[in-house]
């Protein structure tokens, strides 16, 4: 049974978990997987698969363990112990890294290194989100949630403006790879206070399954809510093209680099463009899901990365065929960073925030469980994106993410607004 709290307690939980929101914020800028974090990779290695799996597999290692734990969780009357748990995992891995990237010189070992540890790191974040979105749902009412993630990403883009700066003067002044294990050790000292103020958000009991169910009748049950639920068939279906479409992200800023022959710092400057784009983007974003719905921002979302891909995909053919060159070529991406930035904060809120209003409060955690685990799959194969670079080359990768969205679109027409006829938040 849903604990209906005070507003001095909703009000104590959402500037908890705003706090804790801007501070990852800020961190995730500073290594931003897509860019910092597929940069430092391509640094160690030429192959475009590696490369291309960076992000995918941070992402994927969020997603993928939740089914399996979904059981355990929905046995907890309080779920803040399982994010507990996987702070402790995530701050360790996370120290590990920067020390290897100071300590380790052999490429290849140091590679092999980053990826174990950047796995663990990333599983174990994971393992602690359903704890994250159970306490979310219990402690903030559904038509705050969307200026609740909102203001998690303002206040965090107003920290991370610098981000972009940071990078390019940290990247800039020492050598590779010292610079990455700097700001590495940069992250992990954000994300510990971060973690520590979700922490602090006082969670209500709530609904409880009194015994778990098997891993076999977890995923039988599953399986059930695939067959049987239309609704959350369609949000798989808008959310598995979205996810895949997501194949095409890590390449811009490689193109970048590789073709429009951008220098190192110049990430900094990608950073700060997307940062700044989604520091303006945030409150509207926010508005339209708290007064008209995550459908329509869901709609938006895959039109505005659709048009993403086509401009890079307008991009490729231009330089294909102009003559021109110049070291003004790297800033041409910049649009790209520009959209992919303002666009953002729309991908936070179609994601599991949309499905905590499409489920049952007490099958909540299995329902995120197999979305997610599911999602993670989709994320996982999209770091295949070097093989489609490799076999179509960039114009081929950005056309196919371009129609990708197109399908995400289709599938979001057909969902539901589940606050149809409810009142706008006072």
């Amino acid at each position: 049974m849903t604990v209906q709290l005070p507003q001095r307690e909703i009000r104590r939980s959402f500037v908890l978990g705003v706090v804790n929101g801007a501070l990852f914020e800020f961190a995730e800028r500073l290594i931003d997987p897509p860019l910092v974090l597929t940069w430092f990779v391509s640094r160690l290695t030429s192959s475009n698969l590696l490369i291309g799996l960076v992000a995918p597999l941070g992402d994927a290692g969020w997603f993928l363990p939740q089914v399996f734990i979904a059981g355990l969780v929905q046995r907890m009357p309080r779920k803040m112990l399982s994010y507990t748990l996987a702070a402790v995992v995530r701050v360790l891995s996370w120290l590990l890294v920067a020390v290897a990237v100071w300590l380790v010189d052999d490429p290849t070992l140091l590679l092999v290194t980053f990826f174990i540890l950047y796995g663990v790191a990333r599983l174990a974040a994971g393992l602690g989100g359903l704890g994250f979105f159970e306490v979310v749902a219990k402690t903030i009412p559904p038509n705050r949630r969307g200026s609740f993630f909102a203001w998690r990403l303002l206040t965090g883009g107003l920290l991370a403006l610098g981000a972009g700066a940071v990078t390019r003067e940290v990247l800039n002044r020492f050598a590779f790879p010292h610079g990455h294990a700097l700001l590495f050790a940069i992250y992990t000292a954000v994300i510990v206070p971060a973690m520590l103020a979700f922490i602090l958000i006082r969670e209500p009991p709530g609904t409880a399954v009194p015994t778990a169910p098997t891993l076999k009748q977890q995923l039988r049950r599953a399986g059930q809510f695939l067959r049987t639920d239309a609704v959350f068939r369609r949000y798989m279906g808008m959310r598995t093209a979205l996810g895949l479409a997501g194949i095409a992200l890590p390449f811009y800023g490689v193109y970048a680099r590789n073709v429009l022959g951008a220098p190192e710092g110049m990430v900094g400057i990608y950073v700060a463009v997307r940062v700044a784009a989604g520091l303006v983007a945030n409150l509207p974003w926010g508005a339209v899901s708290d007064r008209k719905g995550n459908r329509l921002v869901t709609l938006w979302l895959a039109l505005g990365n659709g048009l993403t891909a086509l401009l890079a995909l307008g991009l490729v053919g231009w330089v294909a065929v102009s003559p021109y060159r110049g070291p003004w070529l790297p800033y041409l991406a910049v649009p790209l960073f520009l959209l992919n930035g303002a666009l953002a904060p729309a991908g936070a809120l179609v994601g599991n925030n949309f499905l905590l209003e499409l489920v049952p409060e007490a099958e909540r955690p299995l329902y995120l469980g197999l979305s997610n685990t599911l999602i993670g799959i989709v994320v996982l194969v999209s770091g295949f994106g070097g093989l489609v670079v490799d076999l179509l080359g960039y114009a081929g990768l950005f056309a196919l993410s371009a129609l990708l969205c197109l399908l995400a679109w289709w599938w979001a027409r057909g969902l539901p607004e589940p606050r149809v006829g409810q009142p706008p938040p006072a």
